[in-house]
């Protein structure tokens, strides 16, 4: 009896202790839930309080009535920012959803997340793609090289006071880059390039999907209007006779394309570096003719990241930075690893977007200043079909310059006053983004040296030493000439 009791007393003991700590955990949950709901009040209150005072100023900004003073003594600060996207069709009208890749001679491929890998899938299969949740169409060619759809846009940034983003003082749209004065009135600070276009709500038409042959291609257009672009997916690499080749020095990667020759735009492999810009620009000319393949221009850049740090893309959010020191593209040599883990480094978050546009390497752009410096002929070639054979088309933009550069010394002067000669530019991802043109002042900190002197081509997206002058917002100079730090990626716009 003794040890029955025992035994009872046992039970009833162990039975109070679970529902002590039974209420415990309700109790905590119950904490947690209110916290995260006062959390998310403040949250919806921020929210509101942001559209309304949103809705207010598109309201004043979209009267066809406003009065904009222009002052160009003012300035306005544009380190921090957010771009607002819609996409437009081809008469730049404002439409629901992006305009449907156009395919050409390229597969659609969608994800398959049970094998972590890109699978054949048809045109009209509704999974693949999405860019209302940050889905971007993908597609291989006959090589295996994945391309992402960048499909054409009009866009605006709305500037802020600060890190928090709780004040708007300014905007980049269709009429100009405005400053938002504190009785409610706008200067206009700078106004747009001619040529410069604007949909209906003054959102502006994102120059490398505009036809541009009017302003001689200064605007970093096209010969048309374009329905999207074709971006490869990775920084190109080269392969001989089929079979990835190591670019580790000039002799073996300062070479052009041939029948034995390639570049690809494949994962997990070393990009193709060592190679000169000129012979950049060749390359990725002849990539396809059938698709007028190109070296990717500021213009195109400044499309892939201003989608990506739009609603579509990821909103904001820093892009994670491809630290592989070894160039690997995707930042490793595992495609897995790659689609799962380091899909944060893409441009929408996910296994759908762009890559190595954040560190692996620097990337050469189809884009210069003409200075007069000796190298533009010797890294950039003087022939007729050469980079600096001839001046803007629509495969290169040459960006004005200050006359006291001649090329021949450098110094912050230069890189100033070159950069503020591009105050009429949009769509680049450079004035847009930062307060000077020699520091780290672009958006995230990243680094945003204008070329100049003995580095006139531009090179975009840092290297795999990351840091905060690494990132989609970086640009720089380089002399042009090859290097185991540069690589380049193909543009198809047909």
């Amino acid at each position: 009896m003794e040890k029955k009791n025992s035994l009872n007393k046992i039970i009833i003991v162990t039975s109070v202790i679970i529902i002590i700590f039974v209420l415990i955990i309700v109790a905590i949950v119950f904490m947690m839930s209110n916290n995260e709901k006062q959390s998310s009040n403040v949250l919806s209150e921020n929210t509101v309080q942001y559209d309304e005072e949103q809705e207010e100023n598109d309201k004043i900004l979209q009267d066809e009535n406003i009065i904009i003073n222009d002052d160009n003594t003012q300035t306005l600060d544009r380190k921090y920012g957010k771009v607002e996207i819609v996409w437009i069709d081809e008469n730049n009208n404002v439409i629901e959803r992006p305009l449907s890749p156009y395919l050409g001679n390229l597969t659609p491929v969608k994800f398959n997340s049970s094998k972590s890998t890109f699978e054949q899938t048809a045109e009209n299969d509704v999974e693949w793609y999405n860019y209302d949740n940050q889905r971007w169409a993908n597609a291989i060619n006959a090589d295996g090289s994945y391309f992402v759809w960048i499909p054409r846009f009009a866009y605006r940034i709305v500037y802020y006071s600060n890190a928090d983003y709780s004040r708007i003082i300014g905007y980049s749209d269709g009429r100009g880059l405005l400053k938002l004065n504190e009785d409610g009135s706008f200067t206009r600070i700078t106004k747009n390039n001619t040529g410069i276009r604007e949909t209906s709500n003054h959102y502006i038409v994102a120059p490398a999907f505009s036809k541009d042959t009017a302003s001689g291609y200064r605007n970093g257009g096209w010969n048309k209007d374009l329905t999207g672009i074709w971006v490869a997916k990775y920084e190109m690499s080269m392969e001989t006779n089929g079979m990835h080749t190591e670019t580790t020095n000039s002799n073996i990667g300062n070479v052009r394309t041939s029948e034995t020759v390639k570049a690809v735009s494949k994962p997990g492999v070393s990009s193709w570096r060592n190679i000169n810009v000129n012979n950049c620009y060749l390359n990725s000319y002849n990539y396809d003719r059938n698709m007028d393949s190109h070296l990717m221009k500021n213009s195109e850049w400044g499309a892939v990241v201003y989608l990506s740090y739009s609603k579509f893309g990821t909103n904001g959010k820093t892009i994670s930075t491809n630290t592989s020191s070894d160039y690997l593209t995707g930042g490793t040599n595992s495609e897995e690893t790659i689609y799962i883990t380091n899909k944060v480094q893409s441009s929408n978050g996910n296994e759908t977007g762009v890559y190595d546009l954040s560190g692996g390497a620097w990337e050469y752009m189809s884009a210069y200043i003409n200075n007069d410096y000796v190298g533009l002929e010797q890294n950039g070639g003087s022939g007729e079909d050469d980079l600096f054979g001839s001046m803007n088309s629509k495969y290169k933009t040459v960006y004005n310059h200050d006359l006291s550069d001649n090329g021949d010394d450098y110094n912050a002067v230069y890189s100033n006053n070159n950069y503020s000669l591009t105050s009429g530019v949009r769509g680049d991802a450079i004035f847009e983004i930062s307060n000077s043109g020699f520091g780290a002042e672009g958006w995230n900190t990243n680094s945003a040296y204008f070329p100049q002197s003995d580095i006139p081509f531009f090179i975009r997206g840092g290297d795999y030493h990351g840091g905060a002058s690494t990132g989609i917002f970086s640009f720089n100079g380089y002399s042009g000439n090859s290097n185991a730090g540069e690589s380049f990626r193909v543009v198809l716009a047909f």
